[in-house]
């Protein structure tokens, strides 16, 4: 079995291109189109077809694409393995994690991993809850960071708790409160999250008897910031993401507390890569280190 054919099916797929799949695999172009009709010719039966967005997997690629994944996630750890065993510790790891956790926490958490870890390659992916559930699903990255994966399709590892906040405008009469309670934010105009990023703000509303009147919705946690601070609504967010970056919003506790757990999930702990483990314990590290500062969150 070749599994760079594989490899390059996998990545034509998602790239929805051929030729993209060659440049970003090292492959010519005859030589990527003459693995996938080996790799066609050794299941015995087409597997992609070409539309006019590109490269899509046809029924039976489709139902094999998770199934490859998993052969390619269970070769890589085997070289790892193999790696570890003479010695040098090197392979991939990919990591899908909440925008914050990727800007607040991943760096200084790399950047430690790296020097003892020179030779592995990390890839993260920023994206919301349903995304990072998605790829964990399919089995396009090892570990996740975010908050809400209990009774998920992974192992789930709690970390640490992290306060929601609520944040209000300056000049609001919020602003002069020590608490902002719950049901004070049904009658103000909010500010939301756009949906995939909403998970931890619509369980929050969820407990009002009506949601208050949506005026915006994106999908970048620093719009919502500056929007706030620009006095055109309220909002709720992380501790995380507002003790990290410098605005003139003013974020409040809320009456009754309201936290999410942040943690990290991998498809299961004992089979996972000897680097995936090693970048846990790293992660571990960091919120223990840092916990005592942050507090309960």
């Amino acid at each position: 079995m070749n599994i760079r054919k594989y490899e390059a099916f996998v990545r034509a797929v998602e790239l929805g291109s051929l030729s993209k799949a060659a440049e970003e695999l090292g492959y010519t172009q005859s030589g990527i189109s003459h693995m996938m009709q080996s790799l066609e010719e050794e299941v015995g039966f087409p597997l992609m077809v070409r539309t006019s967005s590109g490269i899509q997997p046809n029924s039976e690629g489709a139902m094999l694409l998770p199934v490859i994944r998993q052969l390619l996630s269970d070769s890589e750890v085997l070289e790892q393995y193999i790696a570890k065993i003479k010695g040098a510790d090197t392979g991939r790891i990919r990591i899908a994690a909440y925008p914050s956790v990727a800007t607040y926490w991943l760096p200084e958490i790399i950047r430690d991993f790296q020097k003892d870890y020179p030779h592995v390659e990390i890839q993260i992916t920023e994206m919301g809850s349903g995304t990072i559930e998605e790829i964990m699903e399919n089995r396009q990255a090892e570990l996740c960071i975010y908050a809400g994966g209990e009774g998920k399709g992974f192992e789930w590892v709690p970390l640490c708790r992290d306060r929601m906040l609520a944040l209000v405008p300056p000049d609001h009469p919020l602003a002069a409160r020590e608490a902002v309670r719950l049901e004070d934010l049904a009658a103000e105009e909010f500010i939301m999250p756009m949906p995939d990023y909403d998970g931890e703000v619509r369980f929050i509303l969820d407990k009002l008897d009506h949601w208050p009147h949506i005026l915006f919705s994106t999908c970048s946690d620093y719009a919502i910031i500056n929007m706030v601070t620009e006095g055109l609504g309220v909002s709720v967010l992380s501790e995380l993401l507002l003790r990290n970056y410098s605005h003139h919003a003013v974020a409040l506790p809320m009456d009754p507390p309201q936290e999410r757990m942040l943690g990290m999930g991998v498809s299961q702990v004992k089979t996972a890569s000897p680097v995936t483990r090693n970048f846990m314990e790293y992660v571990r590290r960091y919120v223990d280190r840092r916990s005592g500062r942050w507090g309960s969150g």
